[in-house]
């Protein structure tokens, strides 16, 4: 019994002292904090990708994108129902995102979110209108050098029509 506690405590002592020493070489390399701080930003900005990650319609058809609208808005008040104000919030703009009246449908959450939610809602519609468009953009080239100034104004003044009220 003596030699299988000798043996394991060589075992332990010989696994402590190669940690010991790998993380030695490890913080002694000169590219370390460099690596480390590589690392860090690259999550951050993973982090902020997803946060705006929000769900788009499979294809662009009326039928379809009514459906997908109809099942934004019902996930969105499911998520707002458990207290998940952040899932709500992506679910919602999609669903303002692909409506036709923006603004009614805007003055409808703002009626019936709690305060707190209607106020994340609005410091993200305009985060997930950015990206909607640039998503837009890179799939389908504009036609004209218009489009994108009028998609733009057409959201500034969704925005702005929201901020009178």
């Amino acid at each position: 019994m003596s030699k299988t506690l000798i043996a394991g405590g060589l075992a332990a002592t010989t696994f402590v002292a190669y940690c010991v020493y790998f993380d030695y070489k490890r913080r002694s390399d000169p590219m370390y904090k460099s690596k480390l701080r590589e690392k860090r930003r690259a999550e951050r900005n993973k982090a902020k990708e997803d946060e705006l990650d929000i769900p788009m319609p499979k294809t662009m058809d009326p039928p379809s994108i009514q459906k997908f609208f109809m099942e934004q808005v019902q996930v969105g008040e499911e998520k707002l129902g458990l207290g998940d104000y952040k899932g709500a919030v992506k679910h919602f703009a999609s669903a303002v995102l692909h409506c036709g009246q923006g603004y009614q449908l805007l003055q409808i959450l703002q009626s019936t979110m709690p305060p707190e939610a209607y106020k994340m809602f609005m410091e993200f519609l305009p985060k997930a209108q950015a990206k909607y468009s640039r998503q837009m953009t890179s799939k389908a080239p504009p036609k004209s050098k218009e489009a994108p100034a009028q998609a733009k104004a057409a959201t500034e003044r969704v925005i702005a029509e929201e901020a009178v009220d």
